[in-house]
């Protein structure tokens, strides 16, 4: 949905994830392997770190010659599964504070300790190059998105997606799709049946929507379209503006504040990663004229 923040994600943050993976034993058991991949083994430090930029640039390709057989017996060596129960490396994505799916938004992500040693998660990571296909960036952090099993797993599976589907940690899905409802009606009663839309211009961020089958997906939240229609009908802007002056004001509040409140959502842009449906709702309200506003306008 939105662009994730990377603001955290700097050289330090980096080098301690690339400490987190035991990069000697790797190599070691890479060596043993017959045809040995060189190239990986010689690179394997930057290509944990590499960006999406540096991956389809230098390491993409480097087991393209590869048979499915081998590709498997060096998947096997880098263990992704071992590591995803690994506290020390799952705190790293925990770090993002993604709390909503941000291929969907429609599900949560959750991250927490099973116990001293051991993460437990309702979240997946998602592997934008299928590790089946790129083993050796199997363990790379900018291939792994912190996702809901249904994207994951149900939706995409095993299917290749190398530059089809917007990547969340540099591309903006909330700025090339928009959520819109259809109302024949007005005003809308209980019985009305409200029709929601998702719409985009951009090649790619269809195929996300395809994909993952958001346009069907989101046309089941029909009672929660309709409850954020009724509610923009009751609290525009200026009956906002008189809660927060008479209420809401002297208690510390921020009139952001207030309507996070009364539509019961996150409603700054770069906030959208906190509750599940904060897009939906937030395209809703903007098409009722309901401002929203991105972190710099509240601070403001």
């Amino acid at each position: 949905m939105k662009q994730i923040n990377l603001n955290i994600v700097n050289k330090d943050f980096l080098k301690s994830y690339c400490d987190s993976i035991n990069i000697n034993e790797i190599k070691i058991k890479l060596e043993n392997l017959i045809p040995k991949p060189k190239e990986v083994i010689d690179n394997l430090e930057d290509i944990v770190i590499a960006n999406k930029k540096e991956i389809e640039g230098k390491y993409l390709n480097l087991l393209l010659n590869y048979s499915d057989d081998n590709k498997k017996k060096i998947e096997n060596i880098f263990s992704y599964s071992s590591y995803r129960q690994n506290d020390k490396f799952m705190k790293y994505f925990k770090k993002l504070n993604i709390k909503s799916c941000p291929f969907c938004n429609n599900n949560y992500v959750y991250f927490y300790k099973k116990n001293a040693k051991t993460f437990n998660t309702i979240a997946t990571l998602e592997h934008y190059y299928p590790k089946a296909s790129y083993p050796h960036l199997s363990l790379s952090f900018f291939n792994l998105i912190p996702s809901c099993s249904t994207c994951n797993s149900k939706f995409k599976g095993k299917i290749k997606h190398v530059g089809e589907i917007l990547h969340p940690y540099y591309e903006d899905f909330d700025s090339k799709a928009k959520f819109s409802i259809s109302i024949d009606n007005l005003p809308v009663n209980k019985d009305i049946e409200l029709e929601i839309n998702l719409e985009s211009n951009d090649a790619r961020c269809k195929q996300s929507i395809d994909r993952f089958q958001l346009d069907k997906i989101y046309k089941q939240h029909n009672d929660i379209a309709k409850e954020i229609w009724n509610k923009a009908q009751v609290y525009n802007e200026s009956r906002i503006e008189e809660l927060y002056d008479n209420f809401y004001k002297d208690l510390g509040y921020s009139k952001e504040d207030v309507k996070n409140m009364v539509f019961c959502n996150y409603l700054q842009k770069d906030d959208i990663y906190k509750r599940n449906h904060s897009k939906l709702t937030q395209d809703i309200l903007e098409q009722f004229k309901i401002k929203i506003s991105t972190k710099e306008e509240s601070e403001y």
